[in-house]
C-alpha cells in the first residue's frame, strides 16, 4: 500500500463530499497502486480537499490560467510527495450541471490526477491508464 495523506482545507465544504475522507484515501490507495502494476513509478500521495477560491490561486499561480478548476496535480520525486488539488465545489458544480454522480465523477478526477501525477499529459495513453486505474479502484473499494 502506497502512502496516501487526505488533507482537508474547507471544513465548511465538508458536507461537499460524496463520500467520507477515509474513502477517499481508501481510493486513492487503489489507484495509486494500480498505477504502480502499471509500471507508473509513484510515490506518496497528498491529496488536499479544497474550494473554488483555493483552487483558483493555485490555478493562476502554477498554471497562468484564471479561474477555478476540478483538479490539479504536481508530480513529486524521491524527496517530495506528489500533490493533487481538488475542489470540491467544482466536483459538485459538474456533477450538477452534466448530471453525474458524485461518487463516480470523484473517482475520474482522483484517476485523473493520478494519471498526471505519474507522468502522463492528455492524450489516448493518460486515457488508457486512468480506466485501468478507475476499473481496478473500483473493484477494490467497492467490491
Amino acid at each position: 500500500m502506497m502512502a496516501v495523506r487526505v488533507i482537508g482545507h474547507c471544513p465548511a465544504g465538508a458536507w461537499l463530499l460524496p463520500v467520507p475522507p477515509r474513502q477517499i484515501s481508501r481510493i486513492l490507495d487503489a489507484l495509486t497502486s494500480a498505477a504502480r502494476e502499471a509500471g507508473c513509478p509513484l510515490g506518496p500521495v497528498e491529496a488536499h480537499l479544497v474550494d473554488d477560491a483555493c483552487i483558483a490561486r493555485a490555478n493562476q499561480r502554477y498554471m497562468g490560467c484564471t479561474g477555478p478548476t476540478n483538479v490539479l496535480s504536481f508530480p513529486g520525486d524521491e524527496s517530495l510527495p506528489g500533490v493533487m488539488l481538488l475542489s470540491l465545489d467544482t466536483l459538485n458544480r459538474e456533477c450538477l450541471l452534466y448530471g453525474q454522480d458524485p461518487a463516480e465523477h470523484l473517482l475520474r478526477l482522483l484517476a485523473h490526477s493520478v494519471g498526471h501525477l505519474a507522468g502522463y499529459d492528455h492524450g489516448e495513453e493518460m486515457d488508457a491508464l486512468c480506466d485501468w486505474c478507475r476499473s481496478r479502484a473500483e473493484a477494490e473499494v467497492w467490491s
